[in-house]
């Protein structure tokens, strides 16, 4: 049973609540998504301190944000195996380290070099890794507000299942297509940073994205 004053606090901070809960809502139902956050809220009233220089609400964000990637990772319908976790880890640290040497960001082919693997394997590990709330990034078509799997998949009841067939349909595209949608959607660039790292123009990433995300669609109408 919850108490009055955690009543309350919850209350006063529906707002913190659902700007963590609401990125994974398409994924997870939002009740449960509710109650795990309504934990984290707990935790952090309980250990909360009056003498602390800190705002509950900043105090309490890293308690429910904790407890929400906790359930979401202990129910992720796409599972990243052991060997993908290891590569990511090497990857990140080969990152940091040409960051410094360069003092820019290296490409995935300066990556793969530097590793002495082949830069096909960076872009799968970078593929299957990436946060699934990347698919939640919320995008623009035809003047509406829509995220990356709204855009793919029609069926609101079915998201899971809809994760699935993405996953497998994204690693059936070609280098160049998986390069673009990392960039636009994973790695959040716009449409104009997109280019220039592909090499391309403005239009030909607009054009291409969408080509890519309806050649996604149609693949995964069938299958579902």
């Amino acid at each position: 049973m919850v108490n009055t004053k955690l009543e309350d606090l919850i209350i006063k901070h529906e707002n913190l609540i659902y700007s963590i809960i609401n990125k994974y809502r398409g994924f997870y139902d939002l009740d449960d998504l509710h109650q795990v956050a309504v934990i984290g809220m707990m935790r952090a009233v309980t250990n909360y301190k009056d003498n602390l220089n800190t705002k509950f609400s900043t105090y309490a964000y890293k308690y429910i944000l904790g407890e929400v990637l906790k359930f979401v990772n202990d129910n992720r319908s796409f599972k990243v195996s052991k060997e993908y976790l290891q590569l990511e880890k090497q990857i990140n640290k080969a990152r940091e380290v040409l960051t410094q040497k360069m003092m820019r960001s290296p490409s995935n082919f300066e990556l793969a070099i530097f590793l002495e693997i082949d830069e096909k394997i960076i872009n799968q590990v970078d593929l299957v890794t990436s946060k699934m709330e990347s698919l939640d990034k919320v995008i623009m078509e035809d003047g509406k507000s829509l995220t990356l799997l709204d855009t793919i998949a029609s069926n609101k009841n079915e998201h899971n299942i809809d994760n699935i067939y993405l996953y497998q349909e994204l690693a059936k595209l070609e280098d160049e297509e998986k390069n673009l949608l990392k960039n636009r959607y994973f790695l959040h660039k716009t449409q104009q940073e997109t280019a220039e790292i592909l090499g391309i123009n403005q239009v030909q990433v607009s054009r291409n994205e969408k080509k890519i995300l309806k050649k996604l669609k149609t693949n995964m109408m069938r299958v579902s």
